[in-house]
């Protein structure tokens, strides 16, 4: 059987763990049951933030987030407290601030349409309107207005994916998912909202606009409108979904630094907002029934998920990326949650393991000699230490894990993520002195050792 060597060095220190596992959305509300579990869970995640966008498609019945969920007849009052309907986003945002212990990042816009006739995605016809109602709903969850509340909720981010077109294969006709305007209509309203939020609320940080995709095409003539037209931009989101956790979404942050560096956003921030395992063929998700069911029950919440999310992330520390959004942390389809029991999956299991190293934030040394291996270790100001070891697609192997100074049977614990293991105890790992041995027994693996001080 192949082995794998680690070596770890807890007295060369390089830095700090980043917390970059945003995630998207929250524990729903609907079923009493079902809620209060999810939310005793998730808090586990232990997740920088929960971006809020597509919240009214997991929440059937509750009208919440989006603009039009809030402020549903545009033409009354924007400055009357009886015409907006706080209080199933209220209730939403309490499961994850306050039950969760998770910030929000609050989307300003509308859901993903898949109706035929689109609804609520055309351009705001009263852009100072739009204004006035995003500013009274940042007012409602910061200030206090209308018996609202004071969250430090500093990220607000203006629209989503308004470049996402239809399934053109499926209908020569589709319309755009998020935006039915033209792309220069939307810089120009991205311009206007960014500049004027940013003048209401200078302390918070405005961006967006979370873009489907990022490339030259997509991403320069946005960037290149805004720095033309002296749009605040405190950070740059765009989307993406990959099978190769060493390939785009590790090669965009460093173009998009680039890009935003040329245009003079220096400071901007860079988040990678929407991202999932993904090896598949998007147009067969759309059309194929059975290869959809097993996309979405198996490859995307299974072991191989896992541990394509934390080898993301583990590669991320050394990227200029600012912060990932995992789409998403609830039971949607693309969530970590079984869909019908709401049970956590493989996939939240990897979520939580990532939650887990981050609490050891002292980043030191730590090596692999084969490169589908990658390795995360830090260690908390009581000198505890935690190892995250990921394996991607790399078949059943041992592990060999040698330390710098020796251990105690009794101080350490290994935990995995294979097809006998849910981030639980590996009963049969062998602790020797300097050295800890583990094996696994999947195609890809996720483990995390803790030794005690």
């Amino acid at each position: 059987m192949a082995e794998v060597k680690i070596k770890l060095n807890t007295r060369e220190s390089t830095g700090k763990i980043r917390k970059l596992n945003g995630g998207n959305l929250g524990p729903q509300l609907a079923g009493e049951m079902s809620g209060s579990y999810m939310r005793d869970s998730y808090k586990e995640l232990n997740l920088a933030f929960a971006r809020m966008h597509d919240a009214p498609l997991c929440n059937a019945n509750c009208p919440m987030v989006d603009i039009s969920s809030i402020f549903p007849l545009f033409h009354l009052d924007e400055n009357c407290r009886e015409n907006y309907r706080f209080v199933h986003t209220d209730d939403y945002f309490h499961n994850c601030i306050v039950d969760a212990g998770t910030p929000v990042f609050y989307r300003l816009g509308e859901s993903i349409d898949h109706s035929i006739n689109k609804y609520f995605i055309t351009p705001p016809k009263d852009v100072d309107k739009w204004i006035n109602i995003a500013s009274n709903i940042i007012r409602h969850y910061t200030e206090g207005l209308w018996d609202g509340f004071h969250y430090n909720i500093e990220y607000w981010e203006i629209w989503n994916e308004p470049n996402l077109g239809g399934n053109k294969r499926l209908d020569p006709n589709a319309k755009n998912l998020m935006w039915l305007g033209t792309q220069e209509e939307f810089y120009a309203f991205f311009g206007k909202v960014a500049k004027e939020l940013k003048k209401r609320f200078p302390h918070l940080k405005i961006g967006g606009p979370a873009h489907s995709g990022f490339s030259d095409e997509v991403s320069g003539p946005f960037i290149k409108y805004c720095a033309e037209n002296n749009v605040p931009l405190d950070f740059y989101s765009y989307h993406g979904y990959d099978g190769d956790p060493k390939g785009w979404l590790q090669k965009t942050p460093v173009l998009a630094r680039e890009m935003l560096d040329k245009y003079g956003y220096k400071d901007t921030e860079i988040h990678l907002n929407e991202w999932h395992y993904f090896p598949g063929d998007w147009h067969r998700l759309r059309t194929d029934a059975v290869y959809k069911k097993n996309m979405y029950n198996n490859e995307m919440k299974g072991i191989d998920s896992a541990a394509f999310l934390n080898m993301v992330m583990t590669l991320w520390q050394d990227s200029p990326i600012t912060y990932g959004g995992y789409y998403t942390c609830n039971n949607s389809a693309w969530g970590c949650y079984e869909t019908a029991s709401n049970s956590p999956t493989a996939s939240f299991f990897g979520l939580k393991a990532y939650g887990e190293i981050v609490r050891y934030p002292e980043r030191f040394a730590a090596s692999s000699d084969n490169e589908n291996v990658v390795v995360l270790a830090g260690k908390n100001t009581s000198g505890e230490k935690c190892v995250l070891i990921t394996g991607f697609k790399t078949s059943v192997i041992d592990y060999i894990v040698e330390l710098d100074e020796c251990v105690r049977p009794e101080d350490v614990e290994v935990r995995l993520i294979d097809e006998n293991h849910m981030l639980s105890v590996q009963e049969n790992a062998i602790v020797e002195g300097n050295t800890i041995k583990f094996s696994h027994r999947s195609y890809s693996m996720v483990a995390l050792i803790k030794i005690k001080a």
